[in-house]
């Protein structure tokens, strides 16, 4: 809504006032002329009758024509409209003017007249005076009133018309001088608005508004000098501001130089550290190798306690080293992360089995509770899961004297392929203080100087397992209150593996099963497994209820039974007689889950029905085949590879120098009906290539003559224009400076050795078939990968790793025992040879020729279940790739040559 001006405001309220007081004065002059106009008019009019009237009267009764004169006299008097005279007695009507209107109300006056209201006027009847016979009718009519009163009407408008002009006349002389000047201040203002702090004009006001006028031009000038010193003050801050952006822009260089001298420093540290770690690590490996041999040999009991006790200081030692430079590849950025297939229940039972004789040793409950919903068949690092889990789980157990251990996996978040699983480690140990949890996985901090002594290590444990928690995109953390244990967590995010199928064992469906288990988190884990696999499980809590059962002859018909022996308990052998007596009683199946099983297995005395114990924590796979093995369902393995054939014609070129490795990877990619080209080196691949095309090419990076780089150069020389065909790696271990060699010279991936069938199809899958489900089927138990960076761990802290592991070598075959066998032949076939060549290259100093020996032999070894011979060749293949010094790789060509010794008597053995 538009406001009212000031002008405006002026005039309504001057001539308002005019026109309403005029209004009212000519209203009330004009009501009072129309009233007496009508009185003046009707009287006028009754006297004009009665003059008349009195005339008439005198003249002759006979006289007509004088009557008629009289009359037409009378009809020239004003108002009057026409006349009649009636002789009531005689009966004549003498009448002028137009017809008479008729009547439409009547009305006696005081005179002794009769007036009667007709449609445009009134009449006056009277009867002449001294004849009342005889009566005259005068019809008057409105308009001369009309007029009259419309002249007064027009005067009243002409007088109130020059009211207002004399009203507005002043009015508009005032709003002129009133306005104009408060218009100029209006501009002045906004010209102040606008930042002109010039001399305003003047307004030429008076009164106030010039005082208001003057305010302004003493405001406009105190502005002026106030923005004049504004800028003058500006101006000074802006060259202040200006010479301390110089000074920031000095100091932020020295900052630059001093933070990249920092950042060299520190890489030069963590280089230094990774040199030196492995310049230690290389005389410890020597040091225990050379103890294992002296172990061999006859000595008195007091020279096996000192060797002992120095082999045990170095694996510690080792076991320190290897974190160190663990915590420094991380610190410099070198730590790289793997991308392949795991099974992350069989990364949890490795860990728990790896661990097991920990926990026995003090008495400990291990649990594993993975739930259903849970996805275990991931795309990840299996190996660097299987490091933090170690050391979680390795604490808890250091750190709790009495009750279990328990590992949960659950699915916190699920989005697509994409999958968050939180895992969880919990101890009934002491817990740790409010005070300590703020600090626990920093590096170098342990519980306390105590912890320290009595447990050993760096405290950088848990600063690693942040790292590698958080470089594979999750979180870790703890939930623990004094004196009632803690809880280590960490959550993995990580890919589905859609390309894997289901795990079932459609035989044990439907079957039922007794489950006695002491322990809660045991019951709770045997139970999701035995449920998994669909069977009716039916819980008993204690042994002693099952016994009580027994004698009272109240056990329920079921098809197996499964014992667990509590971890603490004293004496697991004493329970034989339970056993026995259980499958006297029932003739079902037995499984007993005990700690020290071979103390319990050796106590047996054939009882009638299958029994059989395994060792505490049970694995799915073992408690499912001797589930299998005890209700004779077990069938023999059909040929072919277990995961299925691929559905699709796919041709395959396989590289490799050492023919094992290429007898292993032909065999399981044709029982996947894949038509396989192998050729032993690379001049035989590129005939290959140049005779045929295929879908994908394995190619083994270390070869003799044409390595794997040059081969893949010149095939992709070869390709030119024309579709590229992916070029996987083949290699023990690589380091990131080769992975990155590996990709720039055209390799599309890698795949470390050993590889598993698991690994192929999943390669297949996705550079060839791209990523179609395929048919379900069992997957084999993939086999955990090390590392130089991390040893193969011992049986327990007193033992070692065996010189040969035939179930290692057949769980890298894939079960196949034929093929096992044909590889470890072929090793030891080989070994004649490589002893004594390794000797010779060694000593004459050709790092190059030993590389390629030692690189060969490491591949043999992946497998033939031989994991100290595999752990000898890696470190020392890994030494003359970092540039280890001769002096350095002399103790770790001893330790390889007695491993190969060690082999090669075992073998004939």
């Amino acid at each position: 809504m538009a406001r009212t001006s000031l002008r405006t405001r002026i005039m309504t309220m001057t001539a308002l006032p005019a026109f309403l007081a005029a209004l009212l004065i000519g209203g009330y002059t004009l009501a009072t002329r129309v009233i007496s106009e009508r009185a003046d008019t009707a009287l006028r009019q009754q006297l004009i009758v009665e003059s008349y009237a009195a005339r008439l009267a005198a003249l002759d009764a006979d006289d007509r024509a004088a009557y008629e004169a009289l009359l037409r006299d009378l009809l020239e008097q004003p108002d009057v409209r026409a006349t009649t005279l009636l002789d009531q007695r005689d009966g004549w009507q003498l009448h002028t003017g137009p017809r008479l209107r008729p009547v439409e109300a009547a009305e006696q006056l005081d005179s002794g007249a009769t007036r009667l209201i007709t449609d445009s006027g009134w009449r006056l009847v009277r009867p002449l005076p001294g004849a009342a016979d005889r009566m005259l009718t005068v019809e008057f009519s409105h308009q001369g009133q009309y007029v009259r009163i419309l002249e007064a009407a027009l005067t009243l408008i002409g007088v109130i018309t020059l009211v207002m002009i004399l009203a507005i006349l002043p009015a508009t002389h005032f709003s002129r001088r009133l306005v104009l000047p408060i218009q100029i201040l209006i501009d002045n203002l906004r010209r102040v608005r606008d930042g002109d702090l010039s001399t305003p004009p003047r307004a030429n006001a008076q009164g106030e508004l010039h005082e208001l006028e003057q305010a302004l031009r003493d405001m406009v000038g105190a502005l002026d000098e106030a923005q004049a010193e504004l800028q003058q003050n500006v101006d000074q801050a802006t060259q202040d501001l200006r010479e301390t952006l110089e000074t920031i822009e000095i100091q932020n260089i020295e900052l630059d130089m001093a933070r990249k001298e920092a950042l060299k420093a520190s890489q030069i540290k963590s280089e230094f550290l990774a040199n030196m770690s492995h310049e230690i690590r290389t005389p410890l490996n020597g040091i225990i190798g050379f103890t294992r041999l002296l172990e061999r040999s006859p000595l008195s009991e007091r020279q096996s306690d000192y060797l002992d006790t120095i082999r045990k200081s170095a694996e510690s030692l080792l076991s320190i080293i290897n974190d160190i430079l663990d915590f420094s590849k991380i610190e410099a950025g070198k730590l790289s992360l793997e991308h392949v297939p795991l099974d992350l229940h069989d990364l949890i039972e490795d860990v728990q089995t790896m661990l097991a004789p920990m926990a026995q040793d003090k008495g400990l409950e291990q649990a594993a509770i993975i739930y259903s919903d849970v996805p275990t068949r991931l795309i990840g690092d299996p190996l660097r899961i299987r490091q933090v889990l170690t050391n979680l789980v390795s604490n808890a157990i250091k750190f709790t004297e009495r009750g279990s251990v328990v590992v949960r996996a659950m699915l916190e978040e699920e989005r697509g392929a994409e999958a968050i699983i939180k895992v969880a480690i919990t101890d009934t140990g002491n817990g740790l203080p409010r005070e300590v949890q703020k600090n626990l996985f920093n590096a170098f901090t342990q519980l306390d100087q105590s912890a320290r002594r009595k447990e050993g290590g760096t405290g950088l444990g848990l600063a690693i397992c942040k790292r590698l928690v958080e470089g594979m995109g999750g979180e870790i953390g703890l939930d623990s209150t004094a004196g009632r244990g803690s809880t280590f967590w960490f959550t993995l995010r990580v890919e589905r593996d859609g390309n894997a199928g289901p795990e079932a064992s459609p035989t044990l469906e439907g079957l039922s099963v007794t489950l006695v288990e002491a322990n809660e988190h045991a019951r709770l884990g045997l139970y999701h497994m035995l449920g998994g696999w669909r069977m009716r499980v039916t819980e008993l809590q204690a042994l002693d209820t099952l016994e009580s059962q027994l004698h009272g002859d109240k056990l329920a018909l079921t098809d197996f039974y499964v014992l667990g022996v509590p971890a603490s308990m004293p004496q697991p052998a004493d329970l034989a007689p339970l056993v026995e007596r259980l499958a006297a009683a029932t003739g079902k199946p037995v499984l007993v889950l005990a700690a020290h099983a071979d103390a319990l297995a050796g106590r047996l005395n054939s009882p009638p029905a299958p029994c059989r114990v395994l060792g505490k924590p049970a694995t799915r796979r073992r408690l499912r085949d001797a589930l299998l093995e005890l209700g004779g369902l077990a069938t023999p393995t059909a040929p072919g590879s277990p995961l299925g054939p691929l559905g699709k014609s796919v041709r395959v070129l396989v590289v490799d120098d050492h023919p094992g490795n290429l007898k292993l990877a032909r065999v399981f990619l044709e029982e996947m009906a894949v038509q396989v080209t192998a050729c032993a080196s690379g001049e035989a691949a590129l005939e290959a290539f140049a005779r045929e095309t295929y879908d994908l090419v394995f190619m083994d990076v270390q070869m003799p003559g044409m390595d794997g780089l040059e081969t893949t150069r010149q095939l992709r020389e070869r390709e030119g224009e024309g579709p590229r065909t992916p070029i996987i790696a083949l290699t023990a271990h690589a380091l990131d400076s080769e992975r990155r060699s590996l990709l720039a010279a055209g390799m599309d991936d890698y795949l470390s050795k050993p590889i598993t069938e698991t690994q192929l199809r999943h390669t297949l899958n996705q550079w060839v078939l791209d990523n179609p489900e395929p048919d379900p089927g069992p997957e084999p138990e993939p086999e955990p990968e090390t590392t130089p960076d991390t040893p193969t761990p011992a049986d327990d802290d007193d033992g070692e790793a065996p010189v040969l592991d035939p179930e290692l070598a057949l769980r890298r075959v894939g079960g196949r025992q034929a093929l096992a066998e044909e590889m470890f032949t072929m090793l030891q076939a080989s070994l004649d040879q490589d002893a004594p060549g390794i000797n010779a290259v060694a000593e004459s100093g050709d790092r190059e020729a030993l590389l390629e020996r030692v690189h060969k032999l490491h591949g043999a070894t992946r497998y033939c279940g031989t994991p100290r011979l595999e752990q000898a060749a890696g470190e020392l293949e890994e030494a003359l790739k970092q540039t280890v010094p001769d002096q350095g790789l002399e103790p770790l060509v001893a330790v390889l040559l007695a491993e190969i010794e060690n082999v090669r008597r075992e073998g004939r053995g």
